[in-house]
């Protein structure tokens, strides 16, 4: 029966012959059984120490089994050695992995660093050492790895575009252009590596080869949507904003739930005049798949500036079953109603409605008094609130509502004294700052209002917030 048993070949002593081991180690690498060949390539090393092909199976098949610590003590235990180069590579590529696989980057740093000085001619090393240097932001040494090895392997398109990127982050725009022409020569049906090249054009403020290329890729690779927007951007700093913005629009058409090219399409919009674009783009995209929160706001602002309230209103509601928890769906729909005269009561109802809750519940209330706000209602928001307050007295959004109210009825030292409170608990609040800001601003407490703003900037507010703040605390002239 022993005969029998595929394994037992393997289980027994070593095999008469070192090739015999050889074809055995084979067998078992193939069947994955990494195990097994770990075992019988130590067995086989204690018999033929002269071998040291077993000794480079060992690592191997341990790093294979996922016993990392072991291959790399037997991977060391080999270079220490002295071993062949040609052997030397693949022990130093097991060790590097290892180390890597063990998630002490440093390490395997030093390691790379050390087998590419042993092996210079290696691809592995090299591509190895780029990688982990980019990974840790360290582009320089990254380049000068990924360099080598694409002068070493110029075939291998992978190494391409990492050098690129790492040329990227250096922002070694002119080298960069030379690199990627070079590798568009070698790889010229490659849609990728010419984006490479497009995007440093760009960079380099060459925006009229940037286009031609970016066409280019379009021709090679027409999904690719990166090479559509170059082309775009091009364009738009040829000064030709018309014909940029005709091809956005044809780019949006072609990947209508792309939410980037959406995003520009609106950025865009304004300045030549064709804010209609908009609501139809985004209307077809809200259609084909799911869509993040800001491109339905979007689109009920748009419509909403359109005057196509009821349109903007059902989309509203329809943003609302998609996003119950978000609270800016039911604050649009509170805008729109009340443009339209809608008392607070049938508001409330249709929040509730869409909410699938009572009319007094705590987010219909929330939603109805940002839409007072921002109707500048505050007589009416500041009567809600104060109901809502002894049933909810540390609620935040309640407690910023309140101070902005206050901030808009000419009471700005209630509201600071509630909106300092209010930032001092949820110091990493944007919207609290900014009224907090505001609230100084009206109390003629300036000294507050920079200190507050100041608050803004470190927390590293987005631009358009920063921007509103700029203006009110320092008027137009600021920009």
């Amino acid at each position: 029966m022993a005969a029998e048993n595929p394994t037992e070949p393997e289980r027994a002593s070593p095999p008469q012959g070192p090739e015999v081991a050889s074809a055995a180690l084979s067998r078992l690498w193939q069947e994955r059984r990494f195990t097994e060949g770990a075992e019988l390539a130590r067995r086989a090393m204690a018999r033929f120490p002269e071998e040291p092909r077993f000794g480079v199976g060992l690592a191997n098949f341990l790093l294979a089994a996922g016993e990392l610590a072991k291959a790399e003590a037997a991977a060391r235990a080999f270079l220490a050695g002295n071993p062949p180069v040609d052997l030397a590579e693949e022990v130093w590529i097991v060790l590097a992995d290892a180390v890597i696989r063990q998630e002490r980057a440093a390490d395997a740093r030093v390691i790379l660093r050390e087998a590419c000085v042993a092996v210079p001619a290696s691809v592995a090393l090299q591509a190895r050492r780029g990688r982990q240097a980019m990974l840790a932001q360290d582009y320089a040494e990254a380049v000068e790895a990924l360099q080598i090895a694409t002068d070493l392997a110029p075939e291998r398109e992978v190494l391409h575009n990492s050098l690129l990127a790492a040329l990227w982050q250096t922002q070694r725009y002119a080298v960069g252009s030379k690199m990627a022409a070079r590798a568009v020569e070698l790889m010229p049906q490659s849609p990728g590596i010419r984006l490479h090249l497009a995007n440093f054009l760009f960079a380099e403020n060459r925006a009229r080869e940037a286009a031609a290329v970016a066409r280019e890729v379009i021709e090679l690779d027409p999904t690719n949507t990166r090479a559509h927007w170059v082309l775009v951007d091009a364009l738009w700093r040829q000064d030709r904003a018309n014909e940029s913005f005709r091809t956005l629009e044809a780019a949006v058409a072609r990947f209508p739930t792309d939410v980037f090219l959406l995003q520009q399409l609106a950025r865009l919009s304004g300045a030549v005049s064709r804010e209609d674009a908009v609501p139809i783009a985004y209307r077809r995209a809200i259609g084909l798949g799911e869509m993040p929160r800001a491109i339905w706001e979007v689109l009920i602002r748009a419509l909403f500036k359109q005057e196509e309230h009821e349109e903007a209103a059902d989309t509203a509601r329809r943003a609302m079953l998609v996003y119950p928890a978000a609270p800016e769906f039911g604050a649009l729909l509170t805008e729109i109603m009340l443009q339209n005269g809608a008392a607070q009561d049938e508001i409330a109802k249709d929040i509730a409605a869409a909410l699938g809750t009572e009319m007094n519940a705590l987010p219909v209330q929330i939603a109805l008094i940002s839409g007072l706000l921002t109707h500048k209602k505050w007589d009416e928001a500041t009567t809600l609130l104060e109901g809502l307050r002894s049933d909810a007295p540390d609620q935040p959004e309640l407690l910023l509502a309140f101070g902005i109210a206050l901030t808009g009825k000419g009471a700005p030292e209630e509201a600071v004294a509630i909106l300092s409170a209010l930032a001092e608990k949820y110091p990493e609040n944007m919207q609290a700052w900014e009224a907090l800001c505001d609230a100084y601003r009206e109390a003629k407490q300036i000294k507050g209002a920079v200190a507050a703003y100041r608050r803004l900037e470190a927390l590293g507010a987005p631009l358009h917030l920063m921007r509103r703040v700029q203006v009110k605390l320092f008027g137009e002239q600021f920009a």
